[in-house]
């Protein structure tokens, strides 16, 4: 951020106002990046006062990477100039925490256990720059993690599926879509599946193997 130059009192530049500086252009960034969610900037370590020659300073702070990063610490830096010569560079980083709401498990969830409402609870939280966190309990209610998931951690959709439903030998109807015409037939899975899943079933009349689309715990869809 450029700012009009100045001549400080003193030729004298306060730690804090170089901090000041970061902080606006920061905010700037996060304006254009369309960032409305609340946020904490911090300095992590103080500037000193910094005391320069004779002459009209000017001052532009920068993000030499031109983004902020959400965890860890992002790099800024501020060119003094005097009299429009460049003087020098004060390198520092500053932590920029976003906070949003998201979903979380109250407990260590285990794998393949349903979830319900109350395995989960919508708190405010430091978050990172992904946008897979899940921000409503209903998306995920009934869902089944892939992964342990421990107490206190936001979640993400791509730790859970649809439950196993059906099983290696479970007695499935089969529904068969042939251009707009519906038939059914008694089959057999032969391997588990999710709702969605594709797996291998076979038809007890002909004892053909055919893949179907898993409907529900009883049922398969085939389209032709």
């Amino acid at each position: 951020m450029n700012f009009a130059p100045r001549v400080f009192a003193n030729q004298f530049v306060p730690g804090g106002q170089f901090e000041a500086m970061a902080v606006e252009e920061i905010e700037r960034i996060l304006d254009e990046q369309g960032e409305t969610r609340r946020h904490e900037i911090t300095l992590l370590r103080p500037l000193a006062d910094v005391s320069l020659p004779n002459g009209v300073i000017d001052v532009k702070v920068s993000v030499p990477s031109g983004t902020v990063n959400y965890i860890g610490v992002t790099p800024v830096r501020a060119r003094i100039s005097i009299g429009g010569r460049m003087y020098r560079d004060i390198n520092f980083v500053v932590s920029v925490k976003i906070f949003d709401f998201v979903v979380v498990a109250n407990h260590d969830l285990k794998i393949e256990v349903p979830v319900t409402e109350s395995d989960l609870r919508l708190v405010e939280i430091p978050v990172d720059g992904r946008d897979g966190y899940v921000k409503d309990i209903q998306e995920i209610k009934g869902l089944v993690p892939q992964r342990v998931i421990r107490a206190g951690s936001p979640v993400s959709m791509s730790y859970f599926s649809q439950p196993m439903v059906i099983k290696n030998g479970n007695p499935v109807k089969i529904i068969v879509h042939y251009k707009g015409i519906e038939a059914t037939a008694q089959g057999v899975a032969m391997a588990r599946g999710r709702i969605g899943e594709v797996i291998k079933v076979k038809n007890e009349s002909s004892q053909k193997i055919i893949s179907a689309r898993v409907i529900d715990s009883n049922t398969v869809e085939v389209i032709m």
